[in-house]
């Protein structure tokens, strides 16, 4: 039962007993009018009938709590237990560089660096964080080539007249290790700084080169990945506003049921459950509480099922989402469609019809 059907019953047991009350009302008037020796005891009576009925009236009519469901929105995500394997695809060669890169070999006095075990394992959000980065890489290279072009040619310039110890101690900053000024040997020492600043150049346009021929397979991989982890791996978030418009505070079970309409006597139940059950479940009289709605893995799911919502999701089928409370009274949602932000959609459609005919 939604919000408008449980006001429309509020309204009805109330014009239900306001006539009933009349009804008594105008029969007592009449027996006291006819029966006048005994009018005391029939008012004595009718007040104590009044008196015994208004706390039962307050008890079971007004004193009740009213809920009412509203889902706001419906998304779908990758499970985070859901990993990919920057091994297993030689697409994201260059983005298994990245990772390593972020995890660098640590020095143990008098050995040579080690690195710690590397886990080339990544979350769908860690994969596309990583392409993110790749693709901001291939928009700085260019300044980059221009700045380590720019240090070269100023190295180059240099002759071994010129060059001081002052001017090897600056070129020495951005470099590893740092080369020793040969007082004796002035060139040679040039000559390092030379080959040092030209590897760095050359290396920065190898990876630009790199970057500029892989990236349109790295994000044909990644996409190929996500759609096969949200076909396989994701479950569904669905967000609700509890309204309680009655007098006396409610609270909802934390299992819910979504369902999804895909045609007569057809349709696909996902069991949810509610988050943060102990400070979302209470509803207290005349407010509302937004939560959340989270389902399993729907790898969890027949295969039919998952079939099912795979055809369905983004569809136009309606879906509607159930509740209970601490008495066992369901309570249904209202009607969105199987599809993510349409709902938001239709809202906005709705308000710029409104702005559209609001004067300035």
């Amino acid at each position: 039962m939604n919000k408008h059907d449980k006001n429309m019953s509020g309204s009805i047991r109330l014009a239900v007993a306001l006539v009933i009350g009349l009804i008594l009302g105008m029969l007592s008037y009449a027996i006291i009018s006819k029966v006048g020796d005994y009018s005391s005891f029939i008012a004595a009576v009718v007040g104590a009938l009044v008196a015994l009925l208004i706390p039962i009236w307050q008890t079971y009519v007004v004193q009740q709590s009213s809920l009412a469901l509203e889902v706001n929105g419906i998304s779908r995500k990758v499970s985070d237990k859901a990993k990919v394997s920057l091994d297993e695809h030689s697409e994201l060669a260059y983005l298994r560089k990245m990772k390593e890169g972020d995890n660098p070999g640590f020095f143990i006095m008098g050995h040579e660096p080690k690195r710690p075990h590397q886990d080339r394992t990544v979350s769908l959000d860690e994969l596309e964080e990583l392409l993110q980065r790749a693709k901001q890489e291939l928009k700085d290279f260019p300044e980059k080539l221009a700045d380590r072009k720019a240090d070269m040619e100023k190295v180059n310039a240099f002759t071994a007249e010129t060059f001081t110890k002052h001017e090897c101690n600056k070129l020495n900053r951005p470099i590893a290790p740092e080369i020793d000024f040969n007082a004796e040997d002035v060139a040679s020492t040039l000559k390092e700084f030379q080959q040092s600043y030209d590897e760095r150049y050359t290396n920065i346009k190898d990876k630009y080169d790199e970057l500029q021929s892989t990236i349109p397979e790295i994000e044909r991989k990644v996409g190929q990945i996500r759609s096969e982890l949200i076909e396989n791996r994701s479950y569904f978030e669905i967000s609700a506003t509890l309204i309680n418009s009655g007098r006396l505070n409610t609270s909802i079970k934390k299992p819910a049921l979504f369902r999804v309409y895909i045609g007569k006597e057809n349709y696909i139940d996902l069991k949810l459950t509610l988050s943060e059950f102990e400070t979302k479940s209470e509803i207290s009289p005349n407010s509302t509480v937004v939560g959340s709605f989270s389902s399993t893995d729907i790898s969890q799911l027949p295969e039919e099922d998952r079939k099912l919502i795979n055809t369905y999701w983004g569809q136009s089928v309606q879906c509607k989402l159930f509740v209970e409370d601490v008495h066992g009274e369901p309570t249904a949602s209202n009607s969105i469609a199987f599809s993510e932000g349409l709902y938001q959609k239709i809202i906005f459609d709705r308000l710029a019809v409104v702005a559209t005919n609001e004067s300035m």
